[in-house]
């Protein structure tokens, strides 16, 4: 990006081209050739570490230390909805790998009821926990899942 020093303006490189229309510009935009219109180079710059219910929006740019411009970042808060929204998101997204674990047994089920004989209890004990897993205390985002039976 490129910042007019005049007007504060933040520009993409080929905005900048198409304001200067006339110019032929080389392929790569130099800091000194910029300097020589006026501009400077706007560096990304570093993004704030977030929490699951926040996001990271650019608000503008900031001058730093070592006199180079950088694209300013900073943590916003969710809305309670888009939270809301993560939070199912999450959870279909867990219940989804509950099925797919429960499915996975269900031969062992159909096994033992086919053959008249009695389920392994750490299997009967591994399917209750998965189903249980929405119980969890930190459920949807801190799960613990059950081990499998061997």
């Amino acid at each position: 990006m490129i910042r007019d020093r005049q007007t504060g303006q933040i520009y993409h490189d080929g905005e900048f081209r198409t304001m200067h229309a006339n110019t032929s510009f080389p392929q790569q935009l130099t800091a000194e050739l910029l300097d020589s219109f006026g501009a400077d180079v706007v560096f990304e710059g570093p993004q704030p570490e977030t929490t699951r219910y926040q996001m990271v929006v650019r608000q503008g740019t900031i001058q730093m230390a070592d006199g180079n411009w950088y694209t300013n970042y900073v943590a916003l808060d969710m809305s309670d909805q888009a939270k809301n929204t993560l939070d199912n998101t999450q959870a279909a997204a867990i219940r989804a790998d509950r099925n797919v674990r429960l499915a996975a047994t269900d031969w062992w089920v159909t096994k033992a009821v086919e053959s008249g004989q009695m389920l392994d209890d750490s299997l009967v004990a591994y399917r209750k926990a998965l189903r249980d897993i929405t119980k969890q205390p930190g459920f949807p985002w801190d799960i613990v899942w059950p081990e499998a039976p061997q």
